[in-house]
């Protein structure tokens, strides 16, 4: 898989002061990780994060460059999990047994996968949950001898799909009514969560789950107030991360709390991010259904998947170059031709030979930034998720951090850091917009140099992208929204011309499809801004992310509101308006306000 993702987990596992064996037990055997952590030997995906997620880190900040066949496998997961989901058992027993084809000889941590789904079968055929429970037992064994519940008592490192199969183990022997001594379980894998899971990007993945369940078990025991504080905390984490499941359940959970309580302004509150959440999924065209079972396998997903075999094909392409002249002396013209359509898998020695003959000096990761310190990703996501909130001082100072702690010679991070800087003196006004944007794409030339059939060429990576979206919005700013139309026309045109499911392309799609729908509403191109709105609250329902779904809804009802449709405009906004509140995003919700006063003469409710 990914040579210095090998290293990086090296660094940070000595850094955390854990042994080899703790990492890799039941995953990999020592010597492989040894090769691993040396950059000798590339391992999958899937396994690569289950040997970050055992140190408690998410691999999610990077975009990672894969082959085809890898990319079919995840894409093959989520249509299994998609099944469970909606509860369709015909689709998911037809699903596993394909799966073979895509992971035959796989590591444990693939073998157990198979077992827990096909536990699930039992649970989404006919509620089976004595079958489901013993087939999840089963699966455990894969990767974790002995009984469950001494792991989590003795802290015993778990990965999350590890985590997962345990809370749905757990979740089964409540339905059973087994539920001796489970809340002191829940409680212990809570405390593990917390205390190891350092990384709430990946913490959100689970810890939500585990507080719901342990809140439902309180409330059992009548202990209502013991219930709504694990409620809160779970709701904090999913709020903070800016994911959706399981917001549901867990504001389910809370009004059944407040409620026992008799705390009715605050039950009408939470009434209200319901019925937001409800029109979300209503709006998407989706169905909303509490199914916490499916949940505990799915969870908000921020990660960058771009093929090899595309990058390749769309490189050789743009540069004019042959198959036979790329491959010259690397590997044979048919052995780059089987490549290109995917029916191959590259070597890596020859695939950066290849992307180095065609001028692009880049590994198989970023995520926007070059480093071996998983430190600096962590805070460049900090740094990100600073500006939806209007936290400028603190994406200065973090701005500062990464800077100091890069290499500021390696292309990537010069465009990043630059980036920034530029930004800072828009913000200033000391630097003009038209000026901004001359500088933004003198930086793009970094690593997108430009060639005859325009700019954007490839599936830009993040921080290219980042950079597009920035000269599109100076663009409208400046009244030139048919050249900011352009630019994400283009954009969308590059992202559906390629294997990747959009869900896989998580951070740049939201500002895309919030600024699109924005930008042609502002054209008057009324029902494509329709289409394109709808399309990405599609996007935020498979990136299980409900916080930049507010804003989609807010651009939408402008449209509405154009097509002489006040019910639909009146609704779209106000459901807005409560998910921007919900998720903390505080920049616009002023000017909401205002727009539905000015509109419908009342103050939103």
């Amino acid at each position: 898989m990914v040579q210095q993702l090998g290293i990086m987990l090296c660094k940070e596992r000595e850094k955390m002061g854990e042994i080899q064996k703790n990492v890799a037990k039941g995953i990999i055997n020592i010597s492989d990780l040894c090769r691993v952590e040396c950059g000798e030997l590339e391992i999958d995906y899937f396994t690569l994060q289950a040997l970050f997620e055992r140190l408690g880190k998410s691999i999610d900040k990077l975009e990672l460059a894969i082959p085809s066949d890898e990319y079919e496998s995840i894409a093959y997961r989520s249509e299994i999990e998609r099944s469970i989901e909606q509860r369709n058992h015909e689709r998911l027993t037809k699903l596993l047994s394909n799966y073979y084809a895509y992971n035959e000889k796989k590591r444990s941590i693939h073998r157990q996968y198979f077992a827990a789904m096909q536990a699930m079968v039992w649970y989404v055929k006919e509620q089976d949950y004595a079958s489901c429970l013993h087939g999840l037992e089963q699966a455990l064994t894969y990767t974790q001898s002995g009984d469950w519940t001494k792991k989590i008592q003795h802290k015993k490192h778990l990965c999350t799909q590890e985590i997962q199969i345990i809370m749905a183990i757990a979740y089964c022997m409540w339905k059973l009514g087994d539920t001796d001594g489970l809340a002191e379980q829940m409680e212990q894998l809570r405390s593990y969560i917390l205390n190891h899971y350092t990384d709430t990007e990946e913490q959100v993945k689970v810890y939500p789950h585990c507080v719901w369940l342990l809140g439902q078990l309180y409330l059992e025991r009548d202990e209502v107030e013991e219930a709504y504080i694990e409620c809160k905390k779970g709701k904090k984490s999913l709020l903070e991360n800016g994911s959706l499941s399981p917001l549901w359940e867990m504001l389910e959970l809370e009004a059944v709390c407040l409620e026992k309580m008799d705390r009715q302004s605050g039950l009408q509150q939470c009434r209200k991010y319901q019925e937001a959440i409800a029109f979300l999924y209503e709006a998407a065209g989706g169905h909303l259904e509490s199914n916490i079972m499916a949940s505990f396998l799915r969870s908000s997903f921020q990660g960058e998947f771009i093929i090899t075999n595309e990058l390749l094909r769309d490189l050789r392409e743009i540069k004019h170059l042959s198959q036979e002249a790329l491959c010259a002396d690397i590997c044979t013209q048919e052995t780059l031709s089987r490549i290109e359509q995917g029916k191959r898998s590259p070597n890596k020695k020859n695939l950066y030979q290849m992307l180095k003959r065609m001028g692009m000096e880049r590994e198989n990761y970023y995520g926007f930034i070059e480093a071996d310190d998983y430190e600096l990703y962590e805070k460049v996501r900090q740094y990100n998720r600073c500006f939806p909130k209007g936290r400028l001082d603190e994406a200065g100072r973090l701005l500062n951090e990464i800077e100091s702690g890069i290499d500021m010679t390696v292309p990537v991070n010069r465009q990043f850091v630059g980036m920034g800087r530029i930004s800072e003196q828009l913000e200033k006004s000391t630097l003009s917009r038209e000026q901004a944007n001359e500088q933004y794409k003198d930086l793009l030339l970094l690593t997108m140099p430009y060639e005859d059939k325009g700019m954007i060429y490839r599936v830009p990576f993040r921080t290219e992208y980042t950079l597009w979206n920035k000269i599109a919005v100076n663009l409208r700013k400046d009244g030139k929204v048919e050249d900011a139309l352009n630019i994400y026309e283009e954009l969308i045109k590059r992202y559906n011309k390629s294997r990747v499911e959009m869900r896989h392309h998580a951070v740049p799609g939201f500002t895309l499809y919030i600024n699109y729908t924005g930008f042609l509403e502002v054209n008057n191109e009324l029902e494509k801004a329709q289409e394109i709105g709808t399309e990405g609250l599609r996007h935020c329902l498979a990136c299980c992310r409900g916080d930049m779904a507010g804003d989609i809804l807010a651009n939408l009802s402008l449209v509405y509101g154009k097509q002489g449709m006040p019910d639909m405009e009146e609704t779209y906004l106000r459901h807005g308006y409560y998910l921007n509140i919900l998720y903390g995003n505080t920049n616009h919700l002023s000017v909401l306000q205002k727009q539905y006063r000015d509109k419908f003469h009342k103050e939103i409710d």
